[in-house]
């Protein structure tokens, strides 16, 4: 279009050049002397108006440049922003690996400077806090299954004395002879009898948690049972007075035994 609007302008130089453009001119009266001339007059308009809305539209077109530079600015502006962020993040979290490893080797070295009676109480406060963790996922979680099916009685009775300087280490749940025993997870039973306490079960789940249970009249399903599964039922073998499951629970493998009255008392009522 510029090419166009500079040619027409090219032609009405040459025109007003020429003798015969200069008789096409008004004359002093205003009257032109040629009327071919008004025959130009649409072509000239036409021609300004075309001119006009190019420049128009180059205006414009150079307006939208200009906003589209300053959004590719803004956006420059916020991927450096970002890029200094993960910059920062990353040391924030270097800074804390090597703050860790400072403290793992600190450890360490104390672990190493106490003897072995310190270290023992150590391992087994550790234990015991390990211990409160694993109960308190047991007790939020809607999978774990009371042992008992039936109606039943229970109390806290965890670390009360027993025969020859023993400790209870369980919970005891009292139920009717024959009261189904059901699996509180998922995992390996095994059926053994025990000195004390007669017919027992083993229950090992996948994550090394351990279940122990005794004085039962009979067994039910050995091998890998399912949550909720019937893997006895409740008698008063050993040394039981009255029909009676013992109970334990011992987080992460056997030895570990922690109060299970709060898993009972959740999930069995």
């Amino acid at each position: 279009m510029p090419r166009l609007i500079a040619a027409f302008v090219a032609l009405l130089l040459a025109l007003s050049a020429s003798p015969a453009a200069a008789s096409m001119l008004p004359d002093g009266g205003g009257v032109l002397k040629d009327e071919r001339f008004t025959e130009l007059g649409p072509i000239v308009e036409a021609a300004g108006a075309a001119g006009l809305r190019t420049f128009d539209g180059i205006a414009v077109v150079e307006e939208r440049i200009d906003r589209t530079g300053e959004v590719l600015d803004t956006y420059r502006i916020r991927i450096d922003v970002a890029a200094r962020t993960v910059a920062d993040a990353n040391q924030i979290i270097a800074e804390q690996v090597a703050g860790v490893d400072e403290l793992r080797n600190e450890y360490t070295a104390v672990i190493d400077g106490l003897d072995e009676r310190d270290r023992e109480r150590l391992e087994s406060e550790a234990d015991a806090r390990s211990g409160t963790s694993a109960m308190i996922r047991k007790v939020a979680s809607s999978d774990w299954v009371c042992p008992v099916d039936g109606e039943m009685e229970f109390r806290d009775s965890w670390g009360e004395p027993r025969s020859n300087g023993r400790k209870h280490d369980g919970v005891d749940i009292v139920a009717q002879s024959r009261t189904p025993l059901l699996a509180p997870e998922a995992g390996m039973v095994t059926f053994r009898w025990d000195m004390i306490g007669g017919r027992s079960f083993d229950l090992v789940t996948a994550d090394g948690d351990y279940y122990f249970g005794t004085h039962l009249r009979s067994y039910g399903t050995e091998g890998d049972v399912e949550a909720g599964e019937v893997i006895g039922y409740v008698g008063r073998t050993g040394n039981a007075v009255g029909s009676h499951l013992h109970f334990e629970y011992h987080p992460g493998g056997k030895g570990n035994s922690v109060n299970p009255f709060f898993l009972i008392d959740t999930h069995c009522r």
